[in-house]
């Protein structure tokens, strides 16, 4: 790879990343307040101008490497590279959103929509001729499922019990147990007793 293939291949990642990193948050507000304000019917038309909107911010990205990336090098060609990065990128978006749903600390609200940008742009960096471009991408989607998978659920279950200890320790009185009486059952919360 060459200094000016290289420049360009940096250009077109850093291009996808940004781009995404933009336009997906704004595609997911979108879907969440109409949704919110005219239910789940209202989630079709934001689809069906979100979807084609990020399909041409892709498209644009990719024209730093049309002589570089061999699905690239033609309109029709760089459509269906723009199409197979959004689906990937896609994935990898609601595959962060699962783990963040389960507790695991994805950083501040700037690094999580920093972060949406960064599943495209290894989608992208798949399907750049270079084996160390492919090297990298295969690290940054290994240590984000090691991270999703292992060690970030691993943390989020370690501040959970921490949480818990520092709880009973400020409210020691929450310790004590009771007999509970026939046909009840208490439950974890020490506030409340189920019927049986």
């Amino acid at each position: 790879m060459t200094s000016d293939t290289g420049a360009r291949t940096a250009l077109h990642l850093l291009l996808v990343w940004a781009l995404m990193a933009v336009a997906v948050p704004v595609l997911g507000m979108a879907l969440l307040v109409s949704a919110w304000a005219a239910g789940n019917g209202a989630l079709v038309p934001v689809l069906a101008v979100g979807v084609p909107l990020s399909l041409v911010l892709l498209f644009a990205a990719a024209a730093p490497v049309r002589t570089v990336v061999p699905l690239c090098a033609s309109a029709p060609k760089r459509l269906g590279w723009a199409a197979l990065v959004f689906v990937l990128g896609t994935l990898g978006v609601l595959a962060g959103l699962a783990v963040y749903d389960e507790g695991v600390s994805l950083g501040s609200t700037d690094t999580r929509i920093a972060l949406t940008g960064a599943p495209y742009a290894v989608a992208a960096a798949f399907f750049v001729p270079n084996r160390r471009v492919r090297l990298g991408a295969t690290a940054a989607l290994v240590a984000a499922v090691a991270y999703g998978g292992f060690i970030g659920p691993g943390q989020a279950r370690q501040h959970r019990h921490t949480a818990e200890v520092a709880r009973y320790r400020e409210h020691q009185e929450l310790l004590c147990t009771i007999d509970t009486p026939s046909g009840m059952r208490a439950t974890r919360s020490p506030t409340r007793i189920w019927r049986a």
